[in-house]
């Protein structure tokens, strides 16, 4: 009797070891494809294809788009603490990119050197278009820029101007006092307008419209000869497309902004001794009114004090350099700093108000 349980128990395990192996061979077979199972497909209505592909175009539109800053800082607040500046000496900021190896050819646009791999971390990306050649606005002479200028036809006029300026630098004297003329009227006057204005809505402000063009909020204060403070809804201001970039002639002691295409202005700077100041691609990384300067050795020098060798701007392009003003303004047109470069007061103003963070700084002999 006692045998019969103990059989009828053991078959009874031996019945469910089977089921369950058949379970989970049949499970595994399924997980593996070995047996054929007809999913029906999930319903798709037309607001599940539509959102797909808006997702899509989106998608696509973000993957082509070409990466520029965010910005573009609001105004510093007037006594704002600040990291203190170092001048010439290790930067708080990781290394920019730079290649010693870049230089420019003949008397093209200054060219883009491939971006390095040693970026900040986090830092936005600027696909370079220094390589871009100017569009030439049809060739044309002196007499019929001249008769351009007349005529009240400046844009023109300076893109013409422009052109020869970056491919026939052997005329660069010749048009010198015309492209200035043109310039000034272009990109430091009011007038004429190259973009459509931009009507200021209630509760803008400057700060706040200078990031959608990518210019710095001071500039466009000047550009439209208007105090931030005293802008009104419907009030049309005139408005120019940034980034602007930097391009420095270290043989030349000159700091030139320009467009992808166009002459902006252009500065003389004092530069490193011993041809301290680095060569390459670099970018605007921060800007610091009133920088606050601590020497070598460790002595503070406080910000806006006629001792502070900075002046009243900092424009940090990483690696301990940066764009300055300085309290030595003979040193202009002199390699005296120790790599940095040196600024006139009202010229280091003026570019501080132009540039945002991120604008590309190219530096060659």
């Amino acid at each position: 009797m006692a045998r019969r349980r103990s059989s009828t128990r053991s078959n009874f395990g031996v019945t469910w070891l089977g089921l369950l192996s058949l379970v989970v061979v049949g499970w595994m077979g399924w997980r593996s494809g070995w047996w054929p199972v007809d999913v029906a497909p999930a319903e798709t209505t037309t607001a599940v294809e539509n959102s797909s592909l808006e997702q899509a175009r989106r998608a696509a539109t973000l993957e082509n788009r070409v990466t520029l800053p965010e910005q573009f800082e609001p105004p510093i607040i007037a006594g704002q603490q600040l990291a203190p500046i170092v001048a010439d000496s290790e930067s708080s900021f990781p290394a920019a990119s730079a290649n010693d190896g870049w230089r420019p050819i003949g008397g093209s646009p200054v060219a883009a050197v491939p971006a390095g791999t040693n970026d900040p971390a986090g830092s936005p990306q600027i696909r370079p278009v220094a390589g871009q050649q100017p569009v030439s606005p049809g060739l044309k002479s002196l007499s019929e820029i001249d008769s351009l200028i007349n005529g009240g036809d400046v844009v023109a006029a300076h893109k013409a101007l422009s052109w020869i300026y970056f491919q026939q630098p052997g005329q660069r004297a010749q048009i010198a006092s015309r492209i200035e003329r043109t310039a000034a009227m272009v990109y430091f006057s009011p007038r004429p307008h190259v973009l459509p204005a931009h009507t200021i809505q209630p509760g803008d402000s400057l700060a706040e419209i200078a990031p959608r063009y990518k210019i710095g909020w001071q500039y466009l204060s000047q550009l439209n000869q208007v105090k931030p403070n005293r802008i009104r809804a419907g009030q049309a201001l005139k408005v120019l497309r940034g980034p602007f970039r930097v391009v420095v002639d270290l043989s030349e002691f000159s700091l030139l902004v320009r467009t992808d295409t166009e002459y902006v202005c252009r500065f003389p700077i004092g530069i490193g001794r011993d041809h301290s100041t680095p060569i390459g691609r670099f970018r605007v990384l921060r800007k610091v009114p009133d920088p606050q300067y601590t020497a070598p050795d460790g002595r503070v020098i406080a910000s806006a004090t006629p001792e502070n060798p900075l002046g009243r701007y900092w424009i940090d392009i990483g690696e301990g350099y940066g764009i300055h003003g300085t309290n030595q303004p003979d040193s202009i047109g002199r390699a005296e700093s120790r790599g940095c470069m040196r600024m006139r007061a009202a010229d280091i103003r003026q570019l501080f108000g132009m540039l945002v963070t991120g604008c590309e700084v190219v530096i060659h002999r």
